[in-house]
């Protein structure tokens, strides 16, 4: 892959073009850049009365409750003041609602399991859990299994 980069003094903001050969997947081009700017993605939350700036591949999962919305790494708790339905606006794809209260970032999950009682995803490197309900279960499975 050749990679150049080009001074135009012209151009009010930056411009990327993708050369490539008709035997080459542009959708996974497309992914792989994606995936790159959401890792590269942070945004900002509160704890104890100060703000952090926290990356979006180091969040497990947002959750609502008690009018709050909190968001979970694998060590900490931060609140946000956005709502579920404005983050799920602006998050990467990679970030899917899996319930009524819940965002979950699909690139932490360990382990998803169904059961009588409720179907409970186990995240990387946490101790956390959370449930996903059953009208979210199939389409979270199914991304999973994309991902491979």
């Amino acid at each position: 892959m050749k990679i150049r980069v080009e001074v135009d003094d012209q151009l009010k903001e930056p411009e990327v073009t993708i050369r490539t050969p008709n035997d080459v997947d542009v959708d996974q081009i497309v992914k792989a850049i994606e995936a790159a700017e959401a890792t590269a993605a942070r945004m900002t939350f509160s704890q104890r009365g100060k703000n952090y700036q926290v990356a979006l591949r180091d969040v497990l999962f947002f959750e609502a409750a008690d009018h709050q919305v909190m968001v979970h790494t694998a060590t900490d708790v931060f609140l946000t003041r956005q709502r579920l339905y404005e983050l799920e606006a602006v998050l990467p794809a990679n970030f899917l609602r899996v319930s009524k209260s819940a965002i979950l970032n699909c690139d932490q999950v360990f382990s998803l399991t169904k059961s009588v009682t409720g179907n409970l995803v186990k995240f990387q490197n946490s101790h956390k859990q959370l449930y996903v309900s059953r009208r979210f279960y199939k389409g979270l499975k199914e991304t999973l299994e994309r991902k491979g």
